[in-house]
């Protein structure tokens, strides 16, 4: 792939732990609210009860629509109004409280950092998420040409326009470009749609009955070099 000049990459869970972030975040977001509310509805929350509510607001209000903000924030209403506490203060206060804890334990996950150093010098690197974290709060803030956060330019993947918009940015046909990402539906197949080359990041070996082929799968982003 020598006309390759660009690679656009995804963040959650591509190139940082976003997961391991949000649950210790809810760790926290859980013990802040016992105190808040201090009953025996509150001390039974778990935070595998949180996630579960929280997935539950992304299906209705449609994590392809809405912000990840929004979603958050209403899941965290929704939450207190299950324990018997319902308020809008309360709910800013927990998402204040959650939004700061994540940011603060968000780390790239291993091999990334090396990877992207290797590549930022050889193509143009541009960050296409859906997520909500800027690179420079996980220490990646000078490795990126481009950042487009769904949260902020109002389109999210996997539609066609997000990409469309990045490949403006990079000033690159869709040819010259490969998206990397974790999520086959949200990654592969907005990649896919735009005549963009789609990377797999399958770290787990998780198998693909979804009926979207990517056109590389790897299991390390150090991979991406080989293929390039």
């Amino acid at each position: 792939m020598n006309h390759i000049k660009a690679i656009f990459f995804d963040g959650d869970d591509t190139l940082w732990d976003f997961r391991t972030a949000m649950l210790q975040a809810l760790e926290v977001t859980l013990a802040e609210l016992r105190r808040m509310v201090g009953n025996p509805a509150a001390d039974a929350l778990t935070v595998a009860r949180m996630a579960e509510i929280r997935e539950a607001v992304a299906d209705e209000l449609g994590e392809a629509t809405t912000s990840v903000e929004v979603i958050r924030h209403e899941a965290l209403a929704r939450t207190l109004a299950e324990v018997g506490h319902p308020s809008a203060d309360g709910a800013q206060r927990l998402y204040e409280v959650y939004t700061e804890a994540r940011f603060a334990v968000t780390r790239p996950l291993p091999g990334v950092t090396d990877a992207l150093d290797d590549l930022k010098g050889r193509y143009q690197l541009g960050l296409v998420s859906n997520g909500n974290t800027h690179p420079e709060r996980v220490g990646l803030g000078d490795i990126f040409s481009f950042v487009l956060l769904a949260v902020e330019c109002g389109i999210a993947k996997p539609d066609r326009r997000i990409f469309e918009l990045a490949l403006e940015k990079c000033g690159c046909e869709a040819s010259q470009v490969v998206h990397v990402g974790d999520s086959l539906p949200s990654d592969i197949w907005g990649a896919n749609g735009c005549g963009i080359r789609s990377v797999w990041l399958n770290r787990d070996g998780a198998a693909n009955d979804t009926g979207i082929t990517p056109d590389h799968e790897i299991g390390d982003l150090r991979e991406l070099l080989d293929i390039l």
